[in-house]
C-alpha cells in the first residue's frame, strides 16, 4: 500500500512538471514570439471607418484593410470587438508574410443604439505592441 502512495505521488508531480513546459500561446505570453529586432507590424489603411448617419435597425459592414509593412512574419491570434453589437469576423487565421495584405471584417447592429457611437475592435497580434485599435464611427437616428 505504501508503496502504491509513492506511485501515486510520483506520478502527480510528474504530471504537474510536465504541463508546466507547456508552450501554449496566450495572451500573456504571446509577445514572447516576437522576432524583437525585426517585427511585423500591421498596417491599416483606415484605423477609423466612418460610416456617417444609419436608421437604427439597419447593419453596416466594413472591410478594414491591412498591410504586414513589417520584416517578421505577422499572426493574427484573435479580435475582439467592445460590446456585442459590433462583431468582428473573416480575419487571416494563416500567417501573414511581409508585403502581404488582408482584411478584418466588422459588422455593426445598430439596433437600440441610438445616438453618436464609436465601436472599437482590438486585434491582437505578435506585434509591439500586441494590441492594435480599430474603430466604427457614425451616427444612429431614429425612424423618421
Amino acid at each position: 500500500m505504501k508503496a502504491l502512495t509513492h506511485s501515486v505521488i510520483f506520478l502527480v508531480f510528474g504530471l504537474t512538471f510536465i504541463t508546466c513546459g507547456s508552450t501554449e500561446i496566450t495572451d500573456d505570453n504571446f509577445t514572447d514570439i516576437i522576432d524583437q529586432e525585426d517585427p511585423p507590424v500591421i498596417t491599416f489603411e483606415e484605423e477609423i471607418h466612418n460610416f456617417g448617419k444609419v436608421i437604427e435597425g439597419e447593419t453596416v459592414e466594413h472591410k478594414f484593410k491591412f498591410t504586414n509593412t513589417g520584416k517578421g512574419v505577422l499572426v493574427i491570434s484573435n479580435v475582439q470587438a467592445s460590446c456585442g453589437c459590433t462583431v468582428p469576423r473573416n480575419w487571416p487565421r494563416d500567417m501573414i508574410k511581409p508585403g502581404e495584405t488582408g482584411y478584418i471584417e466588422a459588422v455593426f447592429d445598430s439596433q437600440g443604439q441610438v445616438g453618436v457611437k464609436n465601436k472599437i475592435i482590438k486585434v491582437m497580434a505578435n506585434t509591439k505592441p500586441n494590441v492594435t485599435k480599430i474603430a466604427l464611427q457614425g451616427e444612429v437616428v431614429g425612424p423618421n
